[in-house]
């Protein structure tokens, strides 16, 4: 027993040296790859090393800055892959005339600046649920199960936002997403 727990507890050190080792070699190498992968923890909300609630950390420190056309959103611990809209015309076409979003997939239009956006549903085929997140990828609302004959009602624009997530209806009550939730973006 005590030579297992021997063991054990050189693994520990040996693995806490090579850590160690790195952040002093690299610092800026070692800081990249936890702003990469992110620890998230559901229970305390923490993501990486930091408390975002008790230092008042914003997730942009963790969240890579959108540079491809595709990527990954991270809230609470679940993941959809997302198409990038970040101009005049892909943010117009939006999801129109899809069929279906398979799996946990969605579109993530990306504005300059928080401003009130608006969204509708012309020339929608399925329910979404649009969330919209401020600068600091903090949920700021959530219209959920919008059907596609809804148009031409126009929805959001209650509040400033800069990241619109459009999702299949129902996925933010299904994950538990609320207003104030944090949330994490990954190129891909």
């Amino acid at each position: 027993m005590k030579k297992i727990l021997l063991i054990i507890i050189i693994i520990i050190l040996f693995i806490s040296s090579i850590l160690i080792f790195w952040a002093a070699l690299s610092p800026k190498t070692f800081f990249e790859f936890f702003k990469t992968y992110p620890l998230v923890n559901k229970t305390a909300n923490q993501i990486g090393v930091f408390d975002i609630k008790n230092d008042g950390l914003s997730a942009d420190l963790f969240s890579e800055p959108i540079t491809s056309s595709r990527g990954q959103i991270i809230i609470k611990g679940n993941t959809w892959d997302v198409e990038i809209a970040n101009d005049n015309n892909t943010r117009t076409n939006g999801l129109s005339n899809r069929q279906a979003l398979y799996g946990k997939k969605g579109m993530l239009f990306v504005f300059t600046k928080e401003a009130e956006q608006s969204f509708w549903m012309k020339d929608m085929l399925i329910p979404i649920d649009i969330i919209f997140f401020d600068s600091n990828w903090q949920i700021v609302l959530i219209e959920a199960n919008i059907q596609p004959n809804s148009f031409p009602k126009v929805f959001g624009g209650k509040v400033k936002s800069q990241y619109v997530l459009e999702i299949n209806a129902q996925e933010a009550n299904i994950y538990g997403l609320q207003v104030g939730d944090q949330a994490i973006f990954v190129n891909k």
